[in-house]
């Protein structure tokens, strides 16, 4: 299977200030983008790349405000030639779902609580020293954040089939 796992750093108002993409095969890392966003095109040529070729599904931590950004940037993505019609942006995975789903007497479902609690940090600090810029190895930087997801995600495969999550 392959994977798209997203985060972005902006909101509809201000625009996207950074994107962080982490494409995996099977949860296994094959691609990386870190890209700050000086102008518009740069969203939409971004998001071109990653997603040339389709995913099974897309990750991401709170996954409606990843939607409603991808789709203000780029509404459709390019049509499937295999049956020439528009495919809809997911299927999705959502790690807030997953873990309120499987944990649901935890009161705090924020990214950095989730991985505070669940993640090790030493794993954390390697995929992080491996793959993000020096400076931009904490929370709230987008490639940083969707290392965190990735994580969170593959420990949660290793207990129970994903597919029931993905919508």
């Amino acid at each position: 299977m392959s994977e798209v796992i997203i985060d972005f750093e902006g909101c509809l108002q201000g625009g996207i200030r950074e994107i962080g993409i982490i494409k995996t095969s099977d949860l296994e890392i094959s691609d990386i983008w870190d890209v700050t966003i000086k102008e518009k095109q740069d969203v939409t040529n971004t998001l071109l790349a990653a997603f040339e070729e389709k995913p099974n599904y897309i990750v991401a931590h709170n996954a409606q405000i990843e939607k409603n950004l991808i789709r203000e940037y780029l509404p459709y993505p390019k049509l499937e030639e295999s049956n020439g019609k528009r495919f809809l942006w997911g299927p999705w995975l959502d790690t807030v779902t997953v873990y309120k789903t499987l944990y649901p007497s935890i009161t705090d479902y924020s990214l950095g609580h989730l991985t505070s609690t669940f993640i090790e940090t030493k794993k954390l600090n390697d995929l992080a020293n491996k793959i993000c810029e020096e400076k931009k190895r904490k929370a709230h930087f987008a490639l940083y954040d969707a290392a965190c997801t990735l994580m969170l995600v593959k420990r949660i495969a290793e207990l129970v089939d994903l597919n029931g999550f993905i919508r």
